[in-house]
């Protein structure tokens, strides 16, 4: 468990990079994720240098050569997509959930960028580390957190749709739908009160991990040709990453404040 728990940065940028030579195979926004309009001026090469800034990054951030900067690019350029493409959608049709769905994706790894930036932040001197360290790390996991809420949301308000998404052999679509959408909300608030950080992110993990080979895989292999398919993987792929981070991040603090506390008790001793 341990391993898989350190995997989440490899998850992530994996699922980055992933999602860059999307850009570059098919020249062209995955319109799952971006769905940019035609008519923007210098769309291809927009198309081209956002599929290739996503490639280094990610590589970056799976072999751990200058990840934290890297973590950063991610999280500016997801959050200006996100800020330019869908926040406008989102106020013109504040009802839609397929563009909360899109809208809240990118915030998620936006977030999820910002953590990794926050557990690998090490171009500072020990005083500024700690400063950025906890920025990054607070900012990212509210945004996290919050993307998870809204998730949870919508997992009730579209029961029904939602479960239409589940595997055909896995009984019970409905009750799974509403039991998973808790357990965003639940992780959520688990992040937010930072009480059992490491459990609740860690369940998550694995939950959104068992969908990248359950679900999301099943529905790529019979929609090898559909964009979409391959975009919600990488995103559940990246998810699954995130988490995983959160929960390697906390539970390492958690330790060292073990230590911490056991080293001033016996100090007091002495």
């Amino acid at each position: 468990m341990n391993r898989l728990i350190r995997s989440g940065r490899l998850l992530y940028g994996t699922a980055i990079v992933a999602l860059g030579l999307e850009h570059l195979i098919t020249g062209n926004f995955p319109t799952a994720l971006l769905p940019v309009p035609a008519e923007v001026p210098g769309r291809l090469v927009l198309v081209y240098a956002t599929g290739g800034a996503l490639v280094i990054a990610g590589l970056c951030v799976v072999f751990g050569k200058k990840a934290d900067w890297a973590a950063l690019l991610v999280a500016a350029l997801f959050l200006l997509l996100d800020l330019v493409t869908h926040l406008p959608k989102l106020i013109a049709n504040p009802y839609n959930g397929g563009v909360w769905t899109t809208f809240t994706e990118l915030i998620a790894l936006t977030g999820g960028a910002l953590v990794i930036a926050g557990e690998l932040l090490t171009d500072f001197s020990v005083t500024r580390r700690g400063h950025f360290t906890n920025t990054y790390m607070r900012y990212g996991s509210l945004l996290y957190a919050l993307s998870l809420i809204i998730f949870g949301i919508q997992h009730v308000l579209y029961a029904n749709f939602v479960a239409t998404l589940i595997p055909a052999w896995i009984p019970w679509h409905l009750f799974w739908t509403y039991l998973i959408g808790l357990a965003f909300v639940a992780t959520a608030a688990s992040i937010l009160l930072k009480k059992q950080i490491p459990l609740s992110t860690t369940l998550l993990g694995v939950m959104f991990l068992l969908w990248v080979i359950l679900l999301h895989i099943p529905r790529v292999i019979a929609n090898l040709h559909h964009e979409t398919e391959w975009t919600s993987t990488f995103i559940a792929l990246a998810m699954s990453g995130i988490a995983f981070v959160l929960a390697d991040f906390y539970k390492v603090n958690e330790a060292d404040k073990i230590d911490a506390t056991t080293a001033y008790k016996s100090l007091s001793i002495r």
